[in-house]
């Protein structure tokens, strides 16, 4: 039996050892240069993103991952700023998940905890190449991450290898190329439909009435979030959900509001409580604001009906200003092509609910034992 005869040959053999690597998505081929991209999670301030892949895209079911690596998109001449950027805390966080299709709440994606393979501050630099592929890691090898401790991995049977990424006060300015590599397969998410129907109230006799809109993917395993105007700086806001636009608790639909000009157009069968803004709007990406859809077929073709009521003080004897109000059909989820799924919200590192979700896969290198 040979063995090791000096430290030296030894060290040089356990390197050669953990030298072993999976490139993500296995069947894009991600030794080339992949087709789409994402802005996300670098070209944001704050943000929350969990990465899906099936065992058939990482290439492997059981295996030990000691560091990871992404890969900006290219080529591209260098642009904007040189950098470095720096990330005040980033959480990666490493794990497997059974769920079949990750929907829009993240905490419903996983089946048991994730492991964090990386805690702390972060520097990195945007990409300064022009030509492509371009390289795992760089730039400086700023995207090149190794874990804490290495991690055994086993991803079950119908399952998902699950990497999370949670990036808090990235001071990320101006323009520089920092997206990052990665392929859009079919399938997700498909997309329903809204309509605006009835007319709000306004705050007083010579301001505008009230509005509501919306934002984000209206089908089964995503989430839209509503958005509105002329509401009254810095008014609590009450969101309604309603299954109904013809009957509701206080008799048919609309119900006006004995004095006033302001009409009840939903029936009410669940509510959320949020802030208007200093100028009387709620912005886009709220939570309280959304509505999650659960990855369930049956929600399909479901019509939801969607109001704002805002208090405001003097607006009228009840203190009420009621938006118009949305009738929201749902969409459907069509089957993946490939075993990718990117769950991402733009705004916070401890968001609950994704902004978006698609069928995108990144470009990613597992260092393995």
């Amino acid at each position: 039996m040979k063995t090791c005869t000096t430290i030296l040959l030894c060290s040089l053999t356990a390197g050669l050892a953990a030298q072993n690597q999976l490139t993500l998505p296995a069947t894009a081929n991600p030794a080339l240069e992949l087709p789409n991209y994402s802005l996300l999670p670098f070209m944001a301030h704050d943000a929350r993103l969990q990465m899906f892949f099936d065992a058939t895209e990482v290439g492997a079911a059981t295996f030990t991952a000691t560091e990871l690596s992404f890969r900006y998109d290219g080529p591209i001449p260098p642009v904007g700023s040189p950098g470095p950027f720096t990330i005040a805390d980033l959480q990666i966080r490493v794990g497997t998940t059974t769920v079949a299709v990750p929907e829009s709440r993240f905490a419903n994606n996983l089946t048991t905890p994730l492991t964090t393979v990386f805690s702390g501050p972060w520097t990195y630099f945007p990409d300064q190449l022009a030509s492509g592929p371009q390289p795992w890691g760089e730039s400086n090898d700023s995207l090149h991450f190794v874990f804490n401790a290495p991690l055994p991995i086993t991803i079950p049977t119908g399952g998902w290898l699950v990497v999370e990424m949670a990036m808090t006060d990235n001071n990320f300015t101006g323009y520089a190329h920092t997206f990052l590599d990665g392929v859009t397969t079919t399938g997700g998410p498909i997309d329903g439909q809204s309509v605006n129907y009835g007319a709000g109230c306004a705050i007083n006799a010579s301001a505008v009435p009230a509005t509501i809109g919306i934002t984000g993917l209206r089908a089964p395993g995503a989430a839209h979030f509503l958005t509105g105007d002329h509401l009254g700086a810095n008014s609590p806001v009450v969101v309604m959900f309603g299954l109904d636009d013809t009957q509701g608790a206080f008799g048919p639909l609309p119900y006006n509001l004995p004095g006033t000009n302001c009409a009840l157009l939903t029936s009410v069968d669940a509510t959320s409580l949020v802030l208007a803004d200093a100028s009387g709007s709620l912005i886009a990406g709220q939570p309280g604001a959304a509505f999650a859809v659960p990855n369930i077929p049956v929600a399909a073709g479901l019509v939801v009906y969607e109001q704002l009521g805002a208090l405001v003080p003097g607006a009228n004897p009840f203190d009420v200003v009621l938006s118009d109000a949305l009738a929201v059909t749902l969409g459907s989820m069509a089957p993946l092509g490939r075993g990718t799924y990117t769950v991402v919200n733009d705004q916070g590192a401890n968001a609950p609910i994704a902004t978006e979700v698609k069928p995108f896969g990144f470009a990613v290198r597992i260092g393995t034992l």
